[in-house]
């Protein structure tokens, strides 16, 4: 279900299966920390085939953990053996054996972990993403409803007993359908949101995770201790969570927050090095601060996501810039 068919068509390679295999093993670990899960998050974004690769794995041990079928953990034998043959090449070799082995153990042709309760079978996941540039909706399993932004993935498991989403790249708007059997989670590199009932935003960058509530209410928790206090927003309220920082708690204007669904961007005063880098996520064709000393002018008004033509036009006449258009991007200098 990805906004860009030729790229979700193509086949992992057998390096990348590999790759995913290891991956798989390290986020199972005990000992797996959050330096852990974002460069995983970082190793996802590098290629569609990346996470199509992790999602086979997980769907085939999974698949063999719920059947018991003894094929079927032949064949998680076989993933887990190839990617033990891939590792004792490295220098760490002890280590991550003990990774793999942390995850899968065949017992007499059993799991032992599943046996022993330690890791339960997951439901399958489903991936969901968009292009650069595109805004779609979908409506998942359980009625609820989420919006992805541009260049956005994220993974879904619906459960038995809880609903998990993790939002690997991006920003998306969550309409939660209420269960109070099922609790509907959030997780970023950062955080686990818990909502119920309830509609919000949640934005991935580079350093940080905003969190928008715009109804209802949800719980905002760190994922590692020491990077902050767990939180209850109420309507209006933006968290911005970064590690090692205490987190920033202000109020959003709601329907400003939600412009990008209609594919408009709203600025009141921001910067224009800020409002260039919103820009840049909705086209292909960037623009470029080429003189420092206008990275500060305030940018108000309403712009069109994406039409890199259109807004170009718009800061022209609103400002005392000018353009220089050198095809793929287009740098913007004092007038």
């Amino acid at each position: 279900m990805t906004g860009d068919d030729k790229a979700a068509q193509q086949r992992p390679s057998r390096a990348v299966a590999m790759e995913a295999d290891r991956w798989l093993a390290r986020l199972h670990s005990p000992d797996c920390g959050a330096e852990d899960r974002r460069r995983f998050q970082d190793w996802l974004a590098r290629h569609p085939t990346h996470w199509q690769a992790y999602n086979q794995a997980e769907q085939l041990w999974s698949a063999a953990a719920q059947e018991q079928d003894p094929d079927m953990v032949a064949m998680a034998d076989a993933v887990l053996l190839r990617a033990k043959h891939r590792r004792q090449r490295g220098p760490r070799r002890g280590r991550l054996m003990g990774w793999a082995a942390s995850v899968l153990v065949v017992v007499g042709g059993g799991w032992g972990l599943l046996q022993s309760g330690w890791m339960a079978p997951e439901p399958p996941a489903a991936m969901y993403s968009t292009a650069i540039g595109e805004i779609r909706a979908f409506t998942l399993p359980d009625g609820s409803v989420v919006t992805l932004n541009t260049d956005t993935v994220l993974q879904v498991r619906m459960g038995a007993h809880a609903r998990t989403v993790a939002l690997q790249r991006g920003e998306a708007q969550f309409d939660v359908a209420p269960d109070q059997q099922r609790p509907f989670t959030v997780d970023t590199p950062l955080t686990q949101i818990t909502a119920l009932g309830t509609v919000f935003q949640v934005r991935n960058t580079k350093t940080s995770t905003e969190v928008s509530l715009l109804e209802g209410r949800v719980q905002v928790a760190p994922v590692e201790a020491g990077w902050g206090a767990r939180q209850d927003l109420e309507p209006g309220d933006r968290l911005e969570a970064k590690a090692g920082v205490p987190w920033q708690r202000t109020r959003v204007d709601v329907e400003a927050a939600q412009a990008w669904l209609s594919g408009r961007l709203v600025f009141d005063g921001i910067p224009l090095r800020q409002a260039v880098e919103e820009f840049n996520r909705y086209s292909q064709r960037q623009l470029r601060i080429d003189d420092p000393a206008i990275g500060d002018i305030p940018i108000q008004g309403i712009f069109n996501a994406g039409d890199t033509d259109s807004i170009v036009l718009a800061l022209q006449y609103a400002y005392p810039l000018s353009a220089d258009d050198r095809g793929t991007e287009v740098g913007l200098r004092h007038r």
